[in-house]
């Protein structure tokens, strides 16, 4: 790097330190994001200020050091919110739901780019090998109208992020990782060491920035530095410093090779872009060209073993009408028949690979799937099929996906698509029996029938001192693993996150404690925990990372337990949303009185067993109670309290913890007359 290009840089950057020093000094504003427990997270995980107006802001500023990212922060969030299609400042709510593909492998990096592209086809093309190398990125600046002119789709959907319209909205990358670290890294407010050794270490993290910044961005950008990340400059803008020139097309290998990112992707032979960027996208009725179940017609999928002289391998059949004899709008039946074969293939492997079916299936850009087994709703996209592609490139998606996510397991796989009427309504009673023989297999299993639990640290990506204990009657947290689920993943990758955990001796049977669980979560999670209550919200409770469906806490008013789901966005009647509950549990903290919970979970007879059980819920918001229903009813029914599925309270009958306690006392809800919590 040349003296001249160095100094050039260096100038830039010392004249939008002073303009954003400047400008902090004379904010008025008040500084604020809407949905979050951080405050400005920033600011607040460097300093331990929650800002709250502009005098706390410059304090914070001065505290920090006058770290230009406190400053930027500031100002950003005091400009307030901007308009779609740009997301500015994304909840907390959300980013626990990014989160977990943080630590499920379908997101290994991620990437921020910020400025104007000279060229919007070169941007469209960094932005899809980011997708298609499964990392998450984030946009700011021009380079957002540039995509979307390019007719690229941009949104959460799609794992191209627009911040804002200003490259200085880029701090809201920065504010993701600072709640990354809070939420599941255990990094405390105010320890601005350990964020920085973290951001540094486990947020695999790059920027890309095209020409077009002014002086203060370009400080901003630099400043991005301290938090570990390269900063990558393209279309032969930025110079000098510590600021690396790479051409357009090495811009994404060369961010992943300096952050030790490493991803294989092989290439599928079908017209259609194959990631997890597009996993989360919907097809909606008018861009759908042809559909398959949902209720208009039988469809269902089904994976099966069987012995390798039966499987050609990479053999893709169609039985019925392709897209091409039928107009579009149209809904057709459709069987999905998925047989595969290996040595080390079992029975009980089955339901495991094909719950991979819908994930495989969303991958697809134009391909879209809802629910699993007899319940499946696919459907192909007008886009997808102008561009070739054929209920057939479903079976050829499948059959590479599977292979090479199971390449130990199945040595060859085939895939019939039926969409003929006759033959799809012949085969659903079969595979409805091998649903039932599988379910049978799992239903009743207790606690006390096994003598292992198995562990899940997926989440020590970001909760380096979090462990989940599984048991048959308590799910993961997150609500994706069963024990079944985690014992088979361990026969299939042995060294991998889910590990058998001898119960060993009982230590208290009526909280869940046993010897060998507190032995292996003392030293999983690196002598941060030493014991731990499987049945228990108060006396030892399991840790959390931040990937739980809802969380338990009491309300010593009522002498019972709430229970919010991190998709209602209101006040629960402690005066916390559930994001300012996560806040408290999160990233791997004990924390008596609080537990991050699976929605199954509550369904278990082992749910709150020291405490009493189903009969402590006093209160959960509408949308859960009617998600679960009848299983509700069923579970309050075995327990010998049918009537109380009507005494549980939500956000209509009991806003406040006055309304609350009026509510129970009028309805004599049974938790009342229990023995105290505390």
């Amino acid at each position: 790097m040349n003296e001249i290009e160095t100094d050039l840089l260096d100038a830039a950057i010392e004249r939008g330190r002073i303009r954003l020093d400047a400008r902090l000094q004379t904010l008025s504003g008040k500084p604020e994001y809407p949905d979050t427990a951080y405050a400005l997270p920033v600011t607040y995980a460097l300093t331990g200020i929650a800002v709250r107006d502009a005098e706390g802001a410059r304090e914070a500023y001065r505290q920090s050091g006058n770290n230009l990212l406190v400053a930027c922060e500031c100002l950003m969030a005091a400009e307030g919110a901007v308009e779609p299609p740009y997301t500015g400042f994304i909840p907390d709510t959300v980013l626990r739901q990014l989160g977990y593909t943080l630590v499920d492998g379908s997101v290994i990096g991620l990437g921020l780019i910020v400025g104007r592209p000279e060229s919007p086809d070169a941007a469209a093309a960094i932005c899809r090998e980011m997708q298609e190398k499964y990392l998450l990125t984030f946009l700011a600046g021009g380079v957002v109208e540039a995509l979307s002119g390019a007719g690229v789709r941009l949104g959460l959907e799609y794992r191209l992020v627009p911040l804002g319209p200003e490259s200085a909205r880029g701090i809201h990358f920065a504010d993701i990782l600072a709640r990354i670290a809070m939420m599941f890294g255990g990094v405390k407010p105010g320890d601005a060491s350990a964020l920085l050794v973290y951001a540094a270490e486990r947020a695999k993290a790059f920027v890309i920035v095209f020409p077009g910044l002014t002086d203060e961005e370009i400080a901003f950008v630099d400043s991005l530095r301290a938090l570990g990340m390269p900063i990558l400059t393209v279309d032969g803008g930025y110079r000098g410093g510590e600021w690396i020139p790479v051409a357009s097309g090495e811009a994404v290998q060369k961010g992943m090779d300096l952050r030790g990112i490493r991803v294989t992707i092989t290439a599928i032979p079908i017209p259609m872009a194959c990631s997890p960027a597009f996993e989360g996208k919907s097809i909606r009725k008018e861009e759908m060209y042809v559909e398959f179940g949902g209720g208009r017609t039988p469809a269902f999928e089904l994976l099966r073993t069987r012995p390798r002289e039966e499987v050609e391998d990479g053999k893709v059949t169609v039985i019925g009408p392709e897209v091409d004899d039928v107009p579009a709008g149209s809904a057709l039946p459709l069987a999905i028949l998925v047989d595969v074969a290996g040595e080390r293939m079992k029975p009980d492997y089955e339901p495991v690979l094909e719950r991979r079916i819908h994930t495989f299936i969303n991958y697809g850009e134009g391909s879209w799937h809802v629910a699993q087994r007899d319940l499946i709703w696919v459907r192909l996209s007008k886009d997808a099929v102008a561009k070739g592609v054929r209920i057939r490139d479903i079976g050829t998606l499948l059959a590479h996906k599977l292979k090479m996510e199971f390449p130990d397991h199945i040595e060859a796989i085939q895939v019939t698509l039926v969409t003929d009427r006759a033959k799809v309504e012949e085969l659903l009673p079969q595979a409805r029996e091998i649903y039932k023989r599988r379910d049978e297999r799992i239903a009743g299993m207790k606690d006390d029938d096994v003598e292992v639990f198995y562990s899940c640290t997926l989440c020590q990506t970001f909760a380096p001192n979090h462990v989940c204990i599984i048991t048959p009657e308590r799910p993961a947290l997150c609500g994706a693993i069963t024990w079944l689920d985690a014992r088979i993943a361990h026969e299939i990758t042995p060294s991998g996150a889910n590990q058998p955990v001898e119960k060993g001796e009982v230590i208290e049977a009526l909280r869940g404690e046993f010897a060998g669980v507190n032995r292996f979560v003392k030293k999983t999670s690196h002598g941060e925990t030493e014991r731990v209550s499987l049945y228990s919200i108060i006396d030892y409770p399991m840790t959390a990372c931040g990937c739980f469906e809802c969380i338990a806490a009491i309300v010593p008013e009522v002498n019972g337990v709430l229970i919010v789901n991190r998709d209602y966005r209101g006040e629960t009647p402690l005066g916390m949303t559930f994001s300012t509950l996560a806040g408290t549990i999160g990233g791997g903290a004990q924390t008596p009185g609080f537990l991050g919970i699976a929605k199954s979970y509550i369904l278990s007879e082992r749910f709150l067993q020291a405490e009493g059980g189903i009969a402590r819920v006093v209160w959960m918001p509408t949308s859960l109670r009617e998600e679960l229903g009848d299983r509700l009813r069923e579970r309050l029914a075995a327990a010998g309290i049918p009537e109380m599925y009507e005494k549980i309270a939500d956000e209509v009958t009991a806003p406040t913890i006055e309304d609350l306690i009026a509510f129970l006392e009028r309805v004599e809800h049974p938790a009342l007359a229990m023995k105290p919590l505390i």
